[in-house]
Parts: C-alpha cells; sequence; structure tokens
C-alpha cells in the first residue's frame, strides 16, 4: 500500500501545473518578445517610409513629444509629421539603427509595457555616401490591445549630432613638408584659408575651421568633419561625399 501510494503521489508531481511564477515569466518574456519585434517592424516601416505600415502601430490618441518639434496627438498627425519630415525632405533618405545593447523593457501590468533605450539616425543626401547624423533617447509605452501592440504614448528626447570620426589613415609629414601648401585659395564657394600651426595644417573657410590630416601625397581629410582635399601648393579641391564641391588656384602665400 506505501509502495501504492508513493507511486501515486509521484505521478502527481509529474503532472502538477507549473507554479504561478513559471508562468507569469513565461508571460513576461513573451509579451517582451511581442513588444520587441513591434518596435522592429515599426521602424521597418520607417525606414521605408511605409505611411500605411506606420500608422498600423499608433493608437488613435497617441501623443507624441519631441525635444525639437514639440507635441503632437492623433495617428493621422504622427504619421503625417513623420511623412512630411524625415519622408518629406526631398533627396534625403534616413535611416534609424537601434542602440542594441541600450534597451530596457518594462511591464505595465494591466496595460502593457514601456520600452526605451537609445537609436542612431543615418542621412543619405542623394547619391552621396551615408552617415551618422544625429543620436538620441526614446522611451514608447505599448498598449496591448487584443492581438496587437499599439504605441500610446512616445518621448523621443537628448537630440545630438553624431561625433565625427574619421575613415582614413593618417600619415605622418614634416612640418616643413606641410609648409608649401600654406596660403589663400580662391573658389567658387568662397575664399579659404589654411595655415600651418602647431605642426598641422589648419583650414578656415567663413565658419568652417578644421584641422586637416595627410592621407597621402597632396591627399588630405578634415579631422572634425567628412571631408577632403587635394593639394598641389597651387591649387585645392575640396571633396564631399566623393564629389569636387569646390575648386580653386591659390592666390596669395603665407
Amino acid at each position: 500500500m506505501r509502495r501504492l501510494v508513493a507511486m501515486l503521489l509521484a505521478g502527481c508531481s509529474l503532472s502538477a501545473p507549473a507554479p504561478a511564477t513559471a508562468r507569469q515569466s513565461e508571460t513576461s518574456a513573451s509579451e517582451e518578445r511581442a513588444v520587441r519585434e513591434a518596435d522592429d517592424a515599426f521602424w521597418r516601416a520607417f525606414n521605408a517610409c511605409d505611411k500605411a505600415a506606420m500608422a498600423s502601430f499608433f493608437a488613435d490618441d497617441v501623443e507624441f513629444y519631441h525635444d525639437m518639434t514639440g507635441l503632437t496627438r492623433s495617428r493621422v498627425a504622427v504619421t503625417n509629421s513623420m511623412m512630411t519630415g524625415p519622408c518629406g525632405t526631398p533627396g534625403l533618405h534616413m535611416r534609424r539603427k537601434l542602440v542594441t545593447s541600450s534597451v530596457r523593457y518594462q511591464p505595465i501590468p494591466g496595460y502593457g509595457a514601456l520600452l526605451s533605450g537609445e537609436h542612431i539616425f543615418y542621412a543619405r543626401q542623394g547619391d552621396g555616401a551615408e552617415h551618422a547624423a544625429t543620436r538620441a533617447r526614446f522611451t514608447v509605452i505599448w498598449k496591448h490591445e487584443g492581438d496587437r501592440w499599439l504605441m500610446t504614448r512616445v518621448i523621443s528626447s537628448d537630440h545630438a549630432p553624431v561625433s565625427y570620426r574619421p575613415t582614413a589613415r593618417a600619415i605622418t609629414v614634416p612640418a616643413s613638408a606641410l609648409a608649401r601648401y600654406q596660403g589663400r585659395y580662391r573658389t567658387e564657394a568662397g575664399i579659404i584659408d589654411i595655415t600651418l600651426e602647431h605642426g598641422a595644417l589648419v583650414l578656415r573657410s567663413a565658419g568652417l575651421r578644421v584641422t586637416l590630416a595627410a592621407s597621402a601625397p597632396g591627399r588630405f581629410f578634415a579631422l572634425e568633419r567628412d571631408l577632403q582635399f587635394r593639394l598641389s601648393g597651387k591649387a585645392i579641391d575640396v571633396v564631399e561625399n566623393g564629389a569636387v564641391v569646390a575648386s580653386g588656384p591659390r592666390v596669395g602665400q603665407r
């Protein structure tokens, strides 16, 4: 009899339902995956400027708070703002990329969840090269409605330019060799002054001031932004996104 009771108890333990905490953990993990997947799907629609797809992720009464453009209310207004803003500038293409390590998820019992983190927006003008333009923070409250997840409140904040990192590798050029490039150059875009300061060439033009590093003889790049220069000692070419945007002769020496 004791053996039979032991077997019955063992059978009951094998078929007993999982503890409530385990079921809750599984539900939470499933909901987190669903929210993250909804977020990914929305931003794919954004990158493609798909108006209908973007609109499907907003609640009717969504409120979008932006630290540069202010408050926008309603699904229609928020979607239209994206189509006339990031998607409405001629020749400009914006692409959002998530900073995966920054993402934080938090459930809101009985309502939905909060998703926050950072993302980077890459910009490309026409056929030019794409570059990281802006980094920002986002906080989104998602509502679980039926079988859908909808954004009800969105905060987009802390927008700031992305620090430029040159892709070219600098070579060492003696100051005596750099001195031959000093001078004033007249281009269709305006006057460019190049001086030798503390062993490096410094270029000034209107409000622009950049430090030049050499990548090859007569080839230079700016350390502060995506600009390249071809210098012969007698003339200059300014290259941006692979195209010459200004050129002209040297009209004065220093």
